[in-house]
């Protein structure tokens, strides 16, 4: 009887930590987020399986922790879809060519993508920014059907930074106009990331290119939007901005060949501003990364800014620049280079302090954006190579005065 009881005793304990082994075991698997990383198709290698501390400590502050597998593109597709199939897709997919989702030719031939099949695209979420340390050329993608996808995301909607940097927006040596700028950016790239074109059709300098916006396909929330850096005078201020934000894609630009469903996490943006009689207006946005503080050097940006004349400067509008090419025309590489030039003739004025390159890519598209090349006073050529294509795009030049009046040539267009 004793040993039947001893027996019983025994079975019970086991039992409660087997349940309890259990339910430990379901706890962890429930607060990992795994991530999946692709090699590229061209090389065929396999990437490194590591995880950033600073990624693995924000996941630790949510309660999850971060496992981390690597792939190579060969044969990754299978591997995804089997795990769609099983519920056990990764939470995050990271990879450095978009021929991993829609599919690639490379020199041992084709490799087929995520695609065909909207399902697989459609639960792809974007993320822009805020887990670039995991895949820093490349791009970050959230599996809205895996299981821990809610704590992906909240890793990934972190609250907007700026990057550390002199003139910050924050700074009491701003002067009060560009103060007045400061706050009439901030509404402008609101306006820019909502797509209100409305808006932006009211605040917009009369000299602004185009009119484009962010995102129009998408149906967008911004949760934040931070002045980071305000630099200029009283007549030309450049602005630099983050954001927070959420959108859900209505309808794929088939243009882009985007196939996500949905984009989040950080933007940075770039305005620049133009005082016409006292009021502040919008001249150029972009989201571009080239243009972003984070991503370039600024040192012919700096030149510019640091040139400029401060308190109150007399107008002195200078000489506009002058293309020398014809309109429509792309230009050709010439015999033995892989790209051509685009060229003007620099403003003859003494007092010009730089140049701003501005080109519009994808004019007439949904998906299109504004790229600024900033160069010194005496370029006169850009390669054609530090662009992309876009169906029908514009360019001109800015000729930028040491009082902050700008001069522009005449604009032209190609196809690209």
């Amino acid at each position: 009887m004793r040993c039947a009881r001893s027996l019983l005793i025994f079975a019970s304990v086991f039992a409660i930590l087997f349940l309890h082994a259990g339910s430990t075991s379901s706890k962890s698997s429930n607060n990992v987020i795994r991530v999946w990383i692709v090699g590229s198709p061209h090389t065929g290698s396999l990437p490194p399986a590591v995880a950033p501390p600073e990624l693995r400590q924000r996941a630790e502050g949510l309660g999850y922790t971060i496992e981390v597998e690597a792939f190579k593109a060969v044969g990754f597709t299978d591997k995804f879809r089997e795990a769609l199939q099983s519920h056990s897709e990764p939470e995050i997919l990271a990879f450095d060519n978009y021929g991993v989702i829609r599919g690639i030719q490379t020199q041992k031939g084709w490799e087929e993508g995520l695609y065909p099949g909207n399902r697989v695209g459609w639960s792809l979420a974007l993320v822009h920014e805020t887990l670039s340390s995991l895949q820093q050329r490349g791009w970050v993608m959230l599996v809205r059907s895996a299981v821990n996808y809610e704590g992906a995301l909240a890793l990934a909607m972190r609250p907007a930074q700026c990057e550390l940097q002199s003139g910050a927006a924050d700074s009491p040596s701003i002067e009060s106009p560009l103060r007045q700028a400061q706050e009439k950016a901030i509404l402008a790239t609101r306006a820019y990331l909502d797509c209100d074109r409305s808006i932006l059709s009211g605040i917009s300098d009369e000299s602004r290119l185009v009119q484009q916006c962010y995102l129009p396909r998408s149906d967008m929330k911004v949760q934040s939007v931070n002045a980071c850096r305000v630099s200029g005078n009283d007549k030309l201020a450049f602005v630099t901005l983050v954001s927070t934000f959420s959108a859900e894609v209505r309808e794929p630009d088939m243009t882009y060949l985007s196939k996500q469903g949905m984009d989040l996490g950080q933007q940075s943006i770039l305005a620049v501003l133009r005082n016409q009689g006292g009021t502040w207006r919008l001249l150029a946005i972009t989201h571009d990364p080239l243009n972003t503080v984070a991503r370039i050097p600024l040192t012919n940006t700096n030149a510019i800014l640091m040139s400029l004349a401060q308190g109150q400067p007399a107008r002195i509008t200078p000489e506009a620049a002058q293309p020398l090419m014809p309109d429509g025309l792309f230009p050709l590489p010439k015999k033995g280079e892989r790209f051509g030039d685009f060229i003007w003739q620099p403003s003859p004025s003494s007092d010009v302090i730089g140049q701003v390159v501005e080109f519009s890519v994808g004019k007439d598209t949904n998906w299109g954006f504004t790229r600024l090349f900033f160069l010194p006073a005496s370029e006169n050529k850009l390669s054609s190579g530090l662009l992309m294509g876009g169906g029908t795009s514009a360019w001109r030049v800015w000729s930028v005065s040491k009082t902050g009046d700008v001069a522009f040539s005449e604009q032209r267009s190609f196809r690209y």
